[in-house]
């Protein structure tokens, strides 16, 4: 994510939240948190505010926080969840929404912590907030995706995505060992969400190897990019230039058109196990084990 400062990249893993210089690509700074990492890696995926200044991580192992970024002090914690906490986003100055593996959507007071409303759904691993709109789209397991009054948690729509058959080149054996590939198979779980540039459409990943562009309020697919050869865990968007950046656990990185299906580049970073995806200023950053890649898109 781009830290609220707007001169930082950030990424967390195992209670620490790891901050490179856009100026220097240099790791400057490692902040402690109070996420537990059951499995090694980092399940929730970093959220930022910037007009308060504000970050969301995880809290020990069902909870989240949220910290000032400026003299990293941890502001309040929210904890009620029943799995991990996936994603969140500071919605209002006053509401946080917060996703998890417990079938639940939760709407929080980002000053007292309190519970506000829990919207019982399926297992949730994804999450895109569009504040323009005051939306939140939150999706996960059998391809569901609910489209949410960030304020109220109100269903605006629900629908279910059908699994896609992919179309790619298969990994070998070798790629495999690799990367540590040693579960191969698709499923219809949705695990990357962003608003499109025009606000009415979505783009996912799923672990069905494919990403898409869908209607926010019917769900209708509109289109769909093949090639990756495992789970598509990642998505990112460069509205300047209609740019689709995919990252996979297949250790690549795509950029797509998003007026066809076109895929532009491939970058192979070579790690599964890729912590995120962001898009700045024309520069695709990756981060992966603690590393920080930057590809121009020109």
């Amino acid at each position: 994510m781009l830290w609220p400062d707007g001169r930082h990249i950030a990424a967390n893993g195992r209670g620490r939240i790891f901050l490179w210089s856009l100026a220097t690509g240099e790791c400057t700074r490692v902040l402690k948190t109070g996420a537990i990492c059951r499995n090694g890696e980092p399940w929730f995926r970093l959220a930022g505010e910037a007009e308060l200044g504000r970050v969301l991580e995880a809290h020990e192992i069902r909870g989240l926080a949220v910290w000032d970024s400026k003299d990293w002090r941890r502001v309040q914690t929210f904890e009620g969840h029943g799995e991990e906490v996936q994603a969140a986003a500071v919605v209002s100055e006053d509401r946080v929404v917060s996703i998890s593996a417990d079938s639940s959507a939760r709407l929080w007071d980002a000053w007292t912590g309190e519970n506000l409303r829990t919207l019982e759904t399926g297992p949730l691993y994804a999450l895109a907030h569009s504040p323009a709109r005051g939306l939140v789209a939150v999706g996960g397991s059998n391809g569901a995706v609910h489209l949410l009054e960030g304020l109220t948690l109100n269903v605006r729509a629900l629908f279910h995505l059908r699994m896609a058959t992919a179309r790619h080149e298969p990994l070998g054996a070798e790629r495999k060992e690799q990367l540590g590939i040693v579960w191969n198979r698709p499923s219809n779980t949705l695990r990357a969400l962003a608003w499109h540039p025009d606000g009415e459409h979505l783009l996912c990943g799923s672990w069905d190897f494919v990403a898409r562009m869908f209607h926010s309020r019917t769900g209708r697919v509109v289109r769909q990019w093949h090639g990756h050869a495992h789970w598509v865990d990642f998505v990112a968007v460069e509205p300047s230039r209609g740019l689709l950046c995919t990252g996979s656990s297949d250790g690549t990185v795509r950029v797509w058109s998003l007026d066809s299906t076109e895929c532009l580049a491939v970058h192979d970073v070579g790690h599964a196990d890729l912590g995120g995806l962001l898009v700045h200023d024309r520069t695709l950053y990756v981060t992966c084990q603690r590393e920080l890649l930057s590809v121009p898109l020109g």
